[in-house]
């Protein structure tokens, strides 16, 4: 009858991601709530965890991404042995990610089930990932922080400062007779107090006594471990400030 079909197609408009029926545990956490991302909660976050993580803020995860169709596993940070990096909320990973973990609070494990409209779409990511697939991701929410700014996103009174704090670390290292480590923060350093782009640029004035002490003492470093020849450039550069 009409009232029939009428009710199915409001069915359909409701639901339109197929769930796994096996998985009542599992909650949507979609932003449009229609099914095309859900979550089974494998470990439960500490009750005073941080999160979810804001948009814009840097997240520190671990993944596992299978196929939903076999069960193939097509990538894993956990196999790499290495955390991965993104920023949530930008557009730098596929959808479902962006919104399945500003839904997770730090400690919390979880599995993401991910239909291909939230991942990577009609045309997939070949050749491990077909078009149209739906996407399992056992995931770890490992911490989450405000995005540091780029240099060239800094004013100059912020680069100064982010100058200092690595000359000051670059301190800590070289006590610690860290040397090598302790030289690429005093270099990193002087990057930030002035970064010559053309010919004929000088530092300025005021920043001249940053700028030669973190190249001094990025010098005396590279003489700690016979480093010469870095140890004859870093010199040269501090000389070559007038």
């Amino acid at each position: 009858s009409s009232l029939f079909i009428s009710i199915f197609f409001r069915i359909q408009e409701a639901t339109p991601y197929p769930t796994k029926m096996t998985d009542a545990e599992a909650i949507d956490v979609s932003v449009a709530k229609d099914g095309g991302i859900m979550k089974i909660i494998l470990k439960e976050a500490e009750p005073d965890a941080l999160g979810p993580p804001p948009a814009g803020y840097e997240v520190t995860a671990h993944y596992t991404g299978t196929l939903a169709s076999n069960g193939s596993k097509f990538d894993s940070s956990v196999d790499r042995g290495k955390p991965f990096k993104f920023t949530i909320g930008q557009g730098q990973v596929i959808r479902g990610w962006d919104e399945g973990f500003a839904s997770m609070k730090c400690g919390e494990k979880a599995i993401l089930q991910i239909h291909s409209d939230y991942g990577y779409g009609a045309n997939g990511s070949p050749p491990k990932i077909p078009g149209g697939a739906a996407l399992d991701f056992e995931v770890e929410l490992i911490s989450f922080k405000e995005k540091e700014k780029q240099k060239y996103e800094m004013s100059p009174e912020e680069k100064i400062e982010k100058a200092k704090k690595l000359k000051t670390e670059g301190t800590g290292l070289f006590m610690e007779k860290r040397f090598d480590e302790a030289a690429s923060l005093y270099e990193e350093a002087a990057t930030f107090v002035f970064d010559e782009g053309g010919e004929g640029e000088v530092v300025p004035d005021d920043d001249k006594e940053l700028y030669t002490s973190c190249y001094s003492n990025a010098a005396m470093c590279h003489i700690k471990t016979s480093n010469w020849v870095d140890a004859m450039k870093t010199t040269n550069i501090v000389l070559g400030v007038e």
